[in-house]
């Protein structure tokens, strides 16, 4: 049976051996964050569903996640710990004790919600420190929704009026290869700074 890793032994990066990250996905209610971390695990997701309370969560689905969800799966070398967090405001206080030990944050915004921006102010106030120490990126939902009128470039400059330089990505997360693409470039930034210091120092 697989460890679940908490992340709280954080290290620099090995090149001869698997190295373990936990990644924390976060967002609004039917964002895909659910449907994302199932189309990448390698291992049964681990999750709470129940019957969705709050109105938003209502209009968007029936059961929506209560606790917490985790996957695993390997890339690069790397074992990556996926934990999803719910999108009810009022279960907010799990996404905080999940954050802890985490790598980096992926941020997943339904763009099909009435008003997107106003989705990621809040998850950008939500999680400004952890985002403004750790790497983060914004991944993007539901383009195909006909009520879509955010483009990425429209994220991208909120995020940074906001004091966030993070990557945006268009991501379809029932794609596996989408939500890899997502990990990767997340990881890629995870390691770079992680093996920063140890250049430097090298150097």
């Amino acid at each position: 049976m697989n460890k679940i890793y908490t992340g709280e032994d954080r290290l620099g990066f090995s090149t001869t051996h698997t190295n373990e990250i936990k990644l924390v996905v976060v967002g609004n209610v039917g964002s895909g964050k659910t449907t994302g971390i199932n189309a990448v695990s390698e291992i049964p997701v681990i999750g709470t569903e129940a019957a969705a309370s709050e109105r938003e969560a209502l209009h968007r689905k029936p059961t929506t996640t209560v606790a917490m969800e985790y996957g695993l799966l390997q890339m690069q070398r790397t074992k990556i710990h996926l934990y999803g967090t719910p999108g009810q405001r009022r279960f907010d206080f799990m996404a905080s004790i999940l954050c802890k030990g985490a790598a980096g944050m992926i941020v997943m915004i339904d763009n099909g919600h009435d008003a997107p921006l106003t989705e990621l102010d809040y998850f950008l106030k939500l999680h400004g420190k952890f985002l403004k120490e750790n790497p983060g990126l914004l991944a993007v939902t539901h383009f195909d929704d006909t009520r879509t009128r955010t483009g990425l470039l429209d994220y991208h400059t909120y995020a940074i009026e906001k004091g966030f330089s993070i990557p945006v990505m268009k991501v379809d997360a029932r794609v596996a290869s989408d939500v890899r693409n997502v990990l990767t470039k997340l990881l890629i930034e995870i390691i770079r700074r992680r093996t920063a210091p140890v250049a430097n120092q090298n150097g």
